[in-house]
């Protein structure tokens, strides 16, 4: 029984695929996780700003040609409106940036794009609807 060129050709396709998105995938969480170790010094050691002593880095995010890094960060104590801390540490990231270039070698440092990480907060939401349903069922 002979298996359709189009069919063994995805399949073909599809092997290389997987192989190179392991290898893809190795590399970038490896770049990931160095540049969150980096970023997480310079803002304890290097970052004199006191409103930036209280934001956390909470993951990031390369996309596939390491040109961009998207920063996830949360804030420790909400006393500066989201966007202001946001909007100072984009204008820290050249900061950043210097740090990330001394100490891993990469042909082109990645932009860094700060997101404000509100996982949590949608996390306590999901968690208090949660518990509404379980006590509205019960009074049922």
């Amino acid at each position: 029984m002979m298996l359709n060129p189009v069919i063994k050709l995805n399949v073909i396709e599809q092997w290389k695929l997987k192989n190179n998105m392991g290898n893809d995938f190795s590399i970038n969480s490896r770049v990931e996780s160095k540049i969150h170790r980096i970023i997480s010094e310079t803002v304890i050691h290097n970052i004199k700003d006191p409103r930036l002593k209280k934001i956390s880095i909470n993951e990031v995010r390369l996309s596939s040609d390491l040109g961009h890094a998207k920063i996830y960060c949360s804030m420790l104590d909400a006393s500066e409106t989201n966007m202001e801390i946001i909007n100072i540490m984009n204008k820290a990231s050249g900061v950043f940036k210097k740090n990330i270039g001394k100490r891993i070698s990469l042909k082109k440092i990645p932009e860094l794009n700060f997101i404000l990480d509100d996982h949590e907060n949608y996390a306590n939401q999901l968690t208090d609807l949660i518990d509404s349903a379980i006590k509205n069922d019960s009074k049922k």
